[in-house]
């Protein structure tokens, strides 16, 4: 068992949304729903607190609301104790448009900066830093051990990969020798499709004093970057070692990337890998009347959480709580959010709507699976006329990016 307070956790959820919009217009990505009754934020926790962490730091830019409302004092991950806590630190300085794009002009490093008593009050000896893009279960006691054995002062952890996707070139990669130390760093767009490529999965673990001296230096230096551009610095610049991870793992940079997450939990192995393996995954905890699957239903490999009135066919879908579903409505790969409701005659083909969404009777919504249709949250999408449209059939232009700008 680790000492009490050994390891500090960083969770870093000042990461860029303007790709995942309109999802993540007013939330960060940390709070995305995921999975039917998860949210994107409670893997990182789960992480840390399953290692032992007793003491984390969320940092963000804004939008403070929607994760405290979730992880609030932190009882559902073991953090309402005498001992160390959950603790909330926005960077109120930023200018109101970076806030809406996920940034800040300064960087987020002066966050750190104003709040590096955070640290120090921790008495904790190591920190493990994380953010909540990279989706994945990971064993923090596992880095950790490594990080102690091989002597560095920075382990990063990366996945490797034989063939990349798009979402991975969003990123950064590794260049790591056979002694596995971290050469080098820059984006992966810059490395050629010849052998394996490194991704970084930005989860750091180095000691608590070396993090509060780097960035206490960038900012005596009058640099003005975020905590990942220091920390890029900082593994080529000093002796770092890399962790490889081999779960389950998903880059959510894009509203794409989101859609195929929910989607790859239809899979058996990515479910089990992801949620039932030797850590399960902790959320706030809601209880709800059973699901009602009338007879008229007809549900088919598909995820359904607690809440929902079910009349229609649901097929290879992800529906969250409170979702209601009428009689001769035809559901298949999509993706719907707490509260929603769909009307008798509707049809949804790769459709993500978030929550609170009403979609009336005879609405038929096509999209695809490279470009899934977002309803954003509270709208109310109707059957569009004749006379407005060549077909009753709301069509997907794939050169509008953001679908919902056909409804009003």
């Amino acid at each position: 068992m680790m000492k009490r307070n050994k390891i500090c956790g960083i969770l870093n959820i000042t990461e860029p949304r303007v790709a995942a919009n309109p999802l993540t217009m007013n939330r960060p990505i940390a709070s995305l729903p995921f999975c039917s009754r998860y949210r994107l934020i409670d893997f990182p926790l789960t992480n840390l607190t399953t290692a032992g962490v007793e003491t984390i730091g969320i940092f963000t830019n804004d939008n403070l609301r929607s994760i405290y409302d979730h992880v609030r004092s932190g009882k559902e991950w073991g953090l309402d104790s005498l001992y160390g806590g959950l603790f909330f630190f926005t960077d109120y300085s930023s200018h109101p448009h970076d806030k809406a794009i996920g940034g800040s002009r300064e960087g987020d490093v002066y966050n750190y900066y104003n709040n590096i008593e955070f640290f120090e009050k921790s008495e904790s000896e190591y920190t493990v830093i994380m953010g909540s893009q990279m989706l994945c279960n990971v064993d923090v006691q596992a880095i950790l051990r490594h990080h102690i054995e091989q002597g560095a002062d920075i382990t990063v952890v990366y996945k490797s990969f034989e063939q990349v996707n798009k979402e991975h070139l969003q990123g950064s990669c590794l260049t790591i020798d056979e002694d596995g130390r971290v050469r080098g760093i820059k984006s992966c767009n810059l490395f050629n499709n010849a052998g394996k490529l490194f991704i970084n999965m930005e989860i750091y673990v180095m000691k608590t004093h070396l993090l509060t001296k780097l960035i206490r230096n960038v900012v005596a230096e009058n640099e003005h970057c975020n905590l990942t551009d220091v920390l890029h610095q900082a593994i080529v610049n000093l002796p770092s070692n890399g962790f490889e991870y081999t779960g389950y793992l998903k880059a959510i940079h894009s509203v794409g990337a989101y859609y195929e997450a929910n989607m790859d939990m239809l899979h058996d192995t990515n479910l089990t890998a992801l949620l039932k393996g030797s850590q399960s995954i902790h959320t706030k905890v809601k209880n709800e009347a059973p699901t009602y699957y009338a007879r008229s239903s007809k549900v088919e490999n598909s995820l359904i959480a607690n809440g929902c009135m079910i009349y229609g066919d649901v097929s290879h879908s992800v529906l969250f709580r409170n979702v209601t579903v009428e009689k001769n409505t035809t559901i298949n790969s999509s993706v719907i959010m707490q509260g929603s409701s769909i009307g008798s005659g509707a049809e949804l083909h790769y459709v993500v709507l978030d929550k609170q969404v009403r979609i009336e009777p005879n609405t038929k919504l096509f999209g695809t699976k490279d470009k899934p249709i977002v309803i954003e949250k509270n709208s109310v999408i109707s059957r569009i006329s004749e006379s407005n449209l060549s077909s009753e059939t709301i069509k997907f232009d794939p050169s509008i990016e953001n679908a919902n700008t056909f409804f009003s």
